[in-house]
């Protein structure tokens, strides 16, 4: 691999780039000190964000002091998110196009009509003693949630940053923005579907901690004996919902800071990682691939540590049009053929040969979760915003949906 992608995590192309596009990073000169070059101060924010070294040692690296570290690294993470979110990670509100791309896109992973696939990311921070608490997860260590839709290139559409790491993925997106969209954006009606002679809307997929509704599918529960039809289902739903796991290990194993966790102040850690969800989708459209080393360094990460686990959400008082159209889904892959529905290997991972991806096995304003002010999450649907040179001295498919005018 080249020197220059296995220090930065990125190819020089991509580095350029960013650095045309950050200018907003430029600082002048003072009568009292030079400045840094703005081609350095990117240089050392994203090797920051790719290592997972202490800031000290950064700072040893690149000539400056920890604390110059800190700063340069929350500054290129702002702005980052000022330049870059509206290009790469602003899809709400979406319209009729950009949604077909993602229907379209399941659509060939073997699902219909699902725009994404939702699941959490616990990621390691270092709370007050005051908050303690909420930050502690099942497994006894501190996290925050990162609760993200992915698309079926392993795209973000859409994150929430900040949520403390007591809080299941269900209960998170119950009080987000994504779900005040689904119920409220007449869009993701109005794009339907017959499915097995049900009028079927736009869902998300996503595992067993959420709560099955009419937006949303779930996998049926294991039992014995079940049915082969279920089964089915539930297989053709993993297999979808795999990307959200490869998006979250892709995420870390580029930029090893959030698989590592954060020595910052929870408001600055919030913005690093909103940062990093949006490099992660610039480089996907550069196609500026993940080396598979990084993903088998992060694999091992993940074996030496116990991920918190959401337990299942026991089915309460389920609509019956929920549950009606999973039942038209479990009528659909029925009829499927028994080679279509196992597919190969690839398409079973749905993710080889998209802009280099390998399967890894598998905000924004502070709203809120509803009656719970302390959860004070970025929740990227409602968000609102009003050079070559080396960094280092050394170095169409056919429309199927139908769309009710209004």
């Amino acid at each position: 691999m080249h020197f220059f992608k296995s220090t930065f995590r990125m190819k020089r192309q991509s580095f350029n780039k960013l650095c045309i596009m950050l200018k907003g990073l430029e600082r002048k000169n003072t009568n009292y000190r030079k400045s840094i070059q703005l081609e350095k101060r990117i240089a050392i924010a994203v090797y920051t964000l790719g290592s997972s070294v202490d800031y000290r040692t950064i700072g040893n690296m690149f000539g400056i002091g920890k604390s110059s570290v800190c700063t340069i690294l929350i500054e290129f993470c702002r702005e980052v998110w000022r330049c870059l979110w509206p290009l790469y990670l602003n899809k709400f509100p979406m319209n009729q196009i950009q949604l077909r791309e993602y229907l379209n896109g399941f659509e060939s992973l073997g699902f219909p009509q699902v725009l994404g696939a939702i699941d959490g990311c616990h990621i390691e921070v270092h709370p007050t003693a005051e908050d303690a608490m909420e930050y502690l997860n099942d497994k006894d260590w501190y996290s925050t949630v990162l609760l993200a839709l992915v698309d079926a290139r392993c795209r973000f559409i859409y994150i929430n940053v900040g949520s403390p790491g007591g809080y299941n993925d269900s209960s998170i997106f119950e009080s987000s923005s994504l779900k005040c969209q689904l119920v409220q954006s007449s869009l993701f009606n109005d794009v339907s579907r017959q499915i097995s002679s049900v009028n079927v809307p736009v869902v998300l997929l996503g595992d067993s901690a959420f709560k099955l509704d009419e937006h949303l599918m779930k996998p049926y529960p294991f039992r014995k004996n079940q049915p082969l039809n279920e089964k089915k289902y539930n297989n053709a739903l993993s297999k979808c919902h795999r990307v959200a796991h490869t998006a979250f290990n892709h995420l870390k194993a580029r930029f090893r800071r959030v698989g590592k966790g954060f020595e910052n102040h929870m408001g600055n850690t919030k913005s690093v990682i909103k940062a990093c969800c949006v490099l992660h989708n610039f480089l996907n459209e550069e196609n500026d691939e993940i080396n598979e080393r990084w993903i088998a360094a992060q694999q091992i990460e993940n074996q030496t540590r116990q991920l918190p686990e959401n337990e299942p959400n026991i089915p309460g008082n389920v609509s019956p049009r929920a549950e009606k159209i999973r039942q038209a889904f479990v009528s659909y892959f029925a009829s499927l053929d028994e080679g279509r529905l196992e597919g190969s290997e690839d398409d079973a991972a749905g993710l080889r040969g998209v802009n280099g991806f390998e399967d890894a096995n598998g905000f924004g304003d502070a709203i809120g979760l509803g009656g719970s002010p302390r959860l004070e999450s970025d929740d990227s649907a409602s968000f609102l915003t009003s050079t070559g040179k080396d960094p280092i001295s050394s170095v169409s498919t056919e429309n199927k949906y139908t769309y009710k005018r209004q």
